[in-house]
């Protein structure tokens, strides 16, 4: 169904907001997007983990900066996090079924994986930068064709 991907990063959002509220400071940089034909409760999902991702990596004060922006027949969401960043050696994992760096009982390492098949599902493409202890940066691009509805 057609989707406002606004509302779904909002929606995300505000299920995750107690676990962010006191120590994370959460920017939006949203441009004009057009509306998406898409499955709505899996981006949804998809960027849960992601933020969720995301939160869990900032251990004090930080933020996390959402960007939206359509260009070239694509809508590009892109979710940056001061956090403790990923390792080089691991960074080619993350999208791993089962890969975490959580201790044991905070995660099974599926979040990640779940992402990159509903990604993948929408033919989309997701990309990962990040540089220990500065932080990363998601970047989803989805295909669209620019007409609402």
């Amino acid at each position: 169904q057609v989707a406002d991907i606004h509302e779904g990063i909002d929606s995300s959002l505000l299920l995750l907001r107690n676990k962010f509220k006191n120590h994370i400071k959460v920017s939006k940089e949203f441009g004009e997007l057009p509306m998406v034909q898409c499955y709505p409760g899996k981006l949804n999902q998809a960027f849960l983990n992601i933020l969720s991702n995301a939160i869990d990596s900032i251990e004090n004060e930080g933020s996390i900066v959402i960007r939206t922006h359509y260009e070239d027949g694509q809508v590009i969401i892109q979710f940056e996090d001061t956090g403790k960043g990923i390792a080089p050696e691991i960074i080619d994992k993350i999208f791993d079924p089962f890969f975490t760096t959580k201790s044991v009982g905070k995660g099974v390492g599926l979040g990640l994986s779940i992402t990159y098949g509903i990604i993948q599902e929408h033919n989309g493409k997701i990309n990962v930068k990040s540089e220990l202890g500065s932080g990363t940066i998601f970047t989803i691009l989805l295909p669209c064709d620019g007409k609402s509805g």
